[in-house]
């Protein structure tokens, strides 16, 4: 018996052992690879790249956490044949963050004239040098299989004769080829998107556009559309331009109305810092507060409807009168010194005091808050762009993400902002930028530059 159990306690320690010795193999191996392991960096494209065209930038960073960024590559893959792009990489290094790059690259057939239409594939790569000097690091490659389009976009002009005013709008009416991506009319530094007329055909496209007020009548106005290789094409379409002289007034400020104005404002903005001064915090609200005001409406127009929520003109709010119009030039004079030049972009709008007020058409409510110098107020967009602002309220009876009705109450008018008295500051914004409100509220205009229009050009 006692032989016996030796033997079979020896066998259990020579298994016992043998685990043993795995578990360390094992051990080792892993260690092994994880002082071997190879971590490469990342890659990640500023923007999607749809296609290549004759030439487009490719922009994309490079992070790693803890090696140096030893090279970075764009290439062409097409056929068996390799188009390498030259690269400008401006490289960044935080303790706490790593190693960035910020990469770009410009491929396509200017670059590349060999390059030929079809398919291809863009080749982002990048190295560290987590294995030292003498090894090769840590590679990371990303493809991307994309079109190669040599063509530009094909812009088709369906409208008549344009006939715009300075600061306000018309529309106009084209279709383009398949492959684009982003069409518009450029008039000068401003750009006004297109629209898709039917969903069922979207190469059928609308765009409203504007001359803005400050924008000189002689600048020209341009469609264009760009595909998904990048490629622009540009276009002429026939409009003629009426110049307008807008008023000039002149404003009087004083203490009791800064002292009434001044304190709310400042108390709901972080954008601006208390001057100790009521003349230099009401220049400084009036001038520098307003252009940020203005930039947030160009934030509020992204939140546009792809098709029009309206079919009627617009309303002007009932029994009012226009206190102050639609890009009035205005000094503002304290002590008889000139202390601020702005231009207001609306229509003021009064009747009695705390009056209804009430949204100019149907839409959907994008805001509703206080506005900083428009005080309480509401935003409604209309689709395609457009929407109106509501400005000065006591109060408002609609929230964000609420859709109203052409005539439905919305507010009660009031003097908050930089209102000089009750009443509505009324404003129709194209992509934001403001617009004469005068042709939205008159029906022959609407059709004759809005439905008619659209009833002759929509697909059937």
């Amino acid at each position: 018996m006692k032989t016996s159990s030796s033997r079979f306690s020896g066998q259990g320690t020579a298994k016992g052992a043998v685990i043993a010795l795995v578990i360390l193999v094992l051990i080792i191996i892993f260690a092994v690879a994880q002082v071997f392991r190879n971590p490469a960096p990342t890659i990640r494209p500023a923007e999607a790249i749809a296609g290549i065209g004759l030439s487009r930038t490719v922009k994309f960073t490079v992070h790693d956490p803890r090696y140096r960024i030893t090279h970075v590559g764009v290439a062409v893959l097409q056929e068996g044949r390799v188009f390498n792009a030259p690269v400008s990489v401006t490289e960044t290094h935080e303790k706490s963050w790593g190693f960035t790059a910020e990469a770009a690259a410009q491929v396509g057939r200017r670059e590349m004239p060999q390059l030929e239409q079809g398919r291809a594939t863009i080749q982002l790569s990048a190295l560290n040098d987590s294995w030292g000097r003498f090894f090769r690091g840590g590679l990371r490659v990303i493809k991307i299989n994309v079109p190669v389009r040599f063509m530009p976009p094909q812009i088709e002009v369906l409208t008549p004769q344009q006939y715009v005013n300075q600061g306000g709008c018309d529309m106009v009416v084209f279709n383009v080829s398949p492959g684009t991506v982003k069409s518009g009319v450029q008039v000068g530094a401003y750009y006004f998107p297109s629209w898709s007329i039917k969903e069922t055909e979207p190469q059928t496209r609308l765009a409203l556009f504007a001359f803005p007020y400050n924008v000189d009548p002689s600048t020209p106005a341009r469609i264009v559309a760009v595909d998904d290789a990048g490629n622009q094409s540009v276009a002429t379409f026939n409009y003629k331009v009426f110049p307008k002289k807008f008023p000039n007034t002149t404003l009087t400020i004083n203490d009791a109305y800064m002292q009434r104005v001044v304190p709310p404002i400042l108390s709901q903005t972080t954008a601006i810092q208390d001057q100790g001064s009521l003349v230099k915090n009401y220049v400084e609200i009036n001038h520098d507060l307003r252009l940020i005001d203005d930039q947030r409406l160009i934030d509020l127009s992204k939140e546009t409807n792809p098709k029009f929520m309206w079919t009627q003109s617009f309303l002007r709010l009932p029994n009012t009168k226009a206190e102050a119009n639609f890009a009035d030039h205005r000094t503002y004079v304290y002590n008889g010194q000139v202390i601020d030049r702005e231009v207001h972009l609306g229509d003021d709008l009064a009747s009695v005091e705390h009056a209804p007020v009430i949204a100019a058409n149907d839409g959907l409510i994008v805001y509703a808050g206080w506005l900083d110098i428009y005080g309480n107020a509401v935003v409604i967009d209309h689709g395609c762009g457009l929407q109106t602002l509501y400005g000065h309220m006591a109060s408002f009876k609609v929230k964000p993400g609420e859709l109203v009705k052409r005539g439905q109450v919305i507010g009660i008018s009031d003097s908050t902002g930089l209102a000089g008295g009750d009443h509505v500051h009324f404003a129709v914004l194209l992509d934001g930028i403001p617009v004469n409100p005068k042709e939205w509220w008159d029906p022959h205009w609407i059709h004759d530059r809005i439905t008619a229009r659209l009833q002759q050009n929509t697909p059937q």
